[in-house]
């Protein structure tokens, strides 16, 4: 029973490990930015890499302003990400840019 369990266990931690967020060297340019950073230190410690130019623009900033609290940025670190999202992520499919930053 006990080597049952642990194989269950062990094959659960696997299957949690594929489903994990982007690695970072699938994100487009600016590899070594500060946003780059945050993006991948703030946004994927709880949830996966979603397509930002998938949204409208008031659907990206009630996000961003929604995740932004959630993940505790700082007004200089919200300004980064917004930048680092708008210059990489918004514009590939030809959405406006984020407004966000000021």
């Amino acid at each position: 029973m006990f080597v049952r369990i642990t194989l269950s266990t062990l094959i659960g931690f696997a299957l949690a490990g594929c489903a994990g967020p982007a690695p970072a060297k699938d994100l487009p340019a600016a590899q070594n930015s500060v946003g780059q950073k945050l993006y991948v230190a703030k946004c994927a410690k709880c949830h996966k890499f979603y397509e930002p130019a998938k949204y409208s623009q008031a659907d990206w900033e009630m996000w961003m302003t929604k995740m932004s609290k959630k993940a505790k940025l700082k007004p200089e670190q919200e300004a980064e990400l917004s930048r680092y999202i708008d210059q990489n992520l918004r514009r590939s499919n030809g959405t406006n840019s984020v407004s966000r930053v000021k």
